[in-house]
């Protein structure tokens, strides 16, 4: 009866090793201010947040495409919240949206309006539970058969 367990509790690693899946590839999307970030994953798998970013759009990614923010070339105009703010919308979910607006994210620390949040994500799958432990073995009593002379 053991190897038999034994054996089905093999069979059944070796399937949930066979059937996993391997890393989805990362998706990328971009919002600029007053638009909306849509984020969303097949059935059976979640958001998995791997990088965000609320920033100043330079070059032509929002707007008018400057060179460099108004703020100067050498200021780094980001939101250090950003990051929680998507994660509580989206992380573990299977969609969401996340409207790119100050009364989402708050007011803006520097003047340049080309801003935008930037996401990479991947969905990703649960991996099925581990097969539950084989039952404890039936415990035997500790009898010993007393022979017909013993009277102790």
């Amino acid at each position: 009866m053991v190897p038999r367990r034994l054996l089905a509790v093999s069979f059944l690693a070796a399937l949930w090793c066979l059937t996993r899946h391997h890393p989805a590839e990362a998706e990328i999307i971009y919002a600029c201010h007053n638009d909306t970030a849509v984020m969303s994953c097949d059935v059976g798998s979640k958001i998995k947040l791997e990088h965000i970013l609320y920033k100043v759009g330079v070059g032509t990614r929002c707007g008018e495409g400057k060179a460099h923010p108004d703020d100067g070339p050498d200021t780094f105009c980001n939101f250090p919240w950003a990051e929680m703010v998507v994660e509580d919308l989206c992380a573990n979910k299977r969609s969401c949206q996340v409207p790119v607006t100050e009364w989402v994210f708050g007011e803006y620390p520097c003047k340049e309006e080309t801003r935008y949040l930037e996401v990479v994500y991947t969905c990703a799958t649960s991996p099925p539970p581990p097969p539950p432990p084989p039952p404890p073995a039936p415990i035997k009593p500790d009898c010993e058969e007393k022979s017909e002379g013993d009277s102790s």
